[in-house]
């Protein structure tokens, strides 16, 4: 399956140094106490904790060395970090390690966050125990490179903890649907477009992918767990909890994986 994409790197690299994640839904600016109190509270208000704690299993990484591809604004490291984790950062961006820094440094923690590619990691064969990457590589043009060199750098048994948009969820399949067809400003255009936009007018890059294409695309990894979060749907606070659940785990935006590197590679 290739997923190669028109895309430069550059476009993708200009647009997050100019629109931060999160950026565009918090009045806040960034790097400041108020933005990363803001994206926390965004992050968790609608966060099933048993859904936090099956995806991230940050309960096992004390004591662990962990890399975190495209740690955007800190959130994730952050969250490793506190578990106890020796975590390693990495960011497309030089926004993404200056926002990571500075929310580690607010909240007292220590990780080593530095600038590079996620489809070239400047690290050696087998180096980390748990490879973390939520939201990312969807972004990426080369996403089965990335993951290549997610394998390479993963040591045999390490964990490898991923999340991509849903191309089977209610989103996709039924919301972008709809505003294609009663929206005057999607009218003729891709669903690709509305993807894209998920993250800001002018992303040049988002993807979607099926459960069956994310078990191609970690084809060389075993163990391979799924569950979906997230209608991503304004209205969906009022469905009754138990019932939007329900919809989220089969028809979620976010794509959650989890696999494992054969003790044998």
């Amino acid at each position: 399956m290739s997923r190669k994409c028109e895309a430069t790197k550059g476009n993708v690299r200009q647009f997050w140094e100019l629109n931060p994640l999160a950026a565009g839904a918090i009045p806040f600016e960034p790097g400041t106490v108020e933005y990363f109190a803001e994206h926390t509270r965004l992050r968790e208000v609608e966060a099933a904790p048993e859904m936090v704690r099956w995806a991230y299993e940050t309960h096992r990484s004390s004591g662990k060395r962990v890399l975190d591809v495209g740690c955007g604004n800190g959130y994730v490291t952050c969250k490793f970090a506190q578990a106890g984790a020796s975590v390693v950062a990495v960011d497309l961006t030089d926004k993404g390690v200056e926002l990571t820094k500075a929310r580690l440094s607010l909240a007292g923690l220590e990780a080593d966050v530095r600038r590079a590619d996620a489809e070239s990691l400047p690290f050696g064969d087998d180096t980390f125990d748990v490879v973390v990457s939520f939201g990312v590589l969807h972004h990426t043009p080369d996403t089965e490179t990335a993951i290549s060199e997610i394998h390479r750098v993963l040591r045999p048994g390490g964990r490898f903890l991923l999340m991509l948009y849903h191309r089977n969820s209610f989103a996709y399949r039924v919301l972008f649907q709809i505003k294609r067809l009663i929206q005057p400003s999607w009218r003729g255009k891709a669903a690709a477009d509305q993807v894209n936009a998920v993250d800001g007018p002018t992303n040049p890059l988002g993807k979607v992918y099926s459960k069956s294409e994310v078990r191609t695309l970690l084809e060389s990894f075993s163990d391979l767990e799924f569950r979906s979060a997230d209608m991503f749907f304004r209205w969906a606070r009022l469905i009754p909890p138990p019932a939007r659940r329900m919809i989220e785990s089969r028809w979620g935006w976010h794509l959650f994986a989890k696999a494992s590197k054969s003790s044998r590679d």
